[in-house]
């Protein structure tokens, strides 16, 4: 049976697209894209508790989650500033899907409290034996716990009920807390216009697809107030011929392989600024950057 729209509830849905055998459709209320029938919960478990999702499965997880370490540490750090500002006293953070902690660990090592909820029991484990925090595989177990921060990066995309976990998150909130998260950018022109080599639609891992409309509908359904989406990771189009000859470049850098990383690292930077010039001059409507960051409060 179709799926009713995890964010409004709607029954109307045009299809979208079909991937790895399963349909993707578009709420024709709220715009959501999203799986559809969704897969059951017992499958979903199954599918993140593989232990190829974080350390071999390319096409839906990650080649080697801990060598991507050297690629997250930036984009980590920067969210933990821009978090700090709101909080400069710190205090007790919640990372929602931690994989194996590592924001934790750099939380932890500024003065953040951290506590931990990952699926995959592995990978919890790993993170809780290198945090000596808990970290846990069930939100249940947290108890009556809150929290000044939460975070989800790379997550609500995986979860079959966005705007209830939500809710359970503000539950956790204290008043004036944080929640911040990130998803990649469904309004993006390769989403838009070449679904086929947009490497997010990636279903069972990902089943909904977010643009900034319906990520902000989707925190503020759930309650929250001064949200602020933004859009980071500019990834404008290449001429074919350069796109296939830096393919080994883009994939090193996405995976934490490459050698001679800055050097790396800044030479992708250069091409990139100069293809963001060039798009946005043959297609200046165009989104151009890959990924959302959302901040959001819970009232005091």
């Amino acid at each position: 049976m179709p799926t009713a729209c995890p964010l409004c509830a709607g029954a109307a849905q045009t299809p979208w697209l079909t991937k790895n055998g399963y349909a993707l459709v578009r709420c024709s209320t709220c715009g959501l894209i999203f799986v559809s029938p969704l897969p059951s919960a017992e499958a979903l478990r199954a599918h993140y508790s593989d232990p190829a999702y974080f350390a071999g499965e390319v096409e839906q997880g990650y080649r080697d989650y801990a060598a991507m370490h050297v690629a997250l540490r930036p984009h980590f750090l920067r969210r933990l500033r821009s978090l700090e500002a709101s909080h400069p006293a710190l205090g007790r953070l919640l990372d929602f899907g931690c994989a194996d902690g590592y924001f934790l660990q750099l939380a932890q090592a500024r003065g953040w409290q951290v506590t931990g909820v990952e699926l995959s029991t592995d990978m919890a484990h790993a993170a809780a034996q290198t945090l000596n925090a808990p970290v846990l595989t069930d939100p249940a177990a947290l108890g009556a716990a809150t929290f000044d921060a939460v975070t989800l990066w790379e997550v609500i995309e995986h979860l079959p009920d966005p705007l209830a976990q939500l809710r359970a998150l503000y539950a956790r909130l204290r008043p004036g807390g944080t929640l911040m998260l990130s998803t990649p950018n469904t309004g993006h022109w390769q989403a838009q216009r070449r679904p086929e080599l947009w490497q997010s639609y990636r279903p069972p891992s990902h089943l909904l697809y977010l643009t900034a409309p319906t990520l902000t509908h989707l925190l503020d359904a759930a309650g929250f107030t001064e949200i602020e989406v933004m859009r980071t990771h500019p990834l404008p189009a290449l001429p074919g011929w350069f796109d296939r000859l830096t393919q080994p470049l883009q994939a090193a850098l996405a995976t934490g392989q490459g050698r001679a990383w800055a050097l790396r690292l800044y030479a992708w930077r250069l091409i990139r600024l100069a293809a963001w010039a060039g798009h946005r001059l043959l297609r200046p409507r165009d989104e151009v950057h890959a990924t959302l960051e959302a901040r959001a409060t819970r009232p005091r």
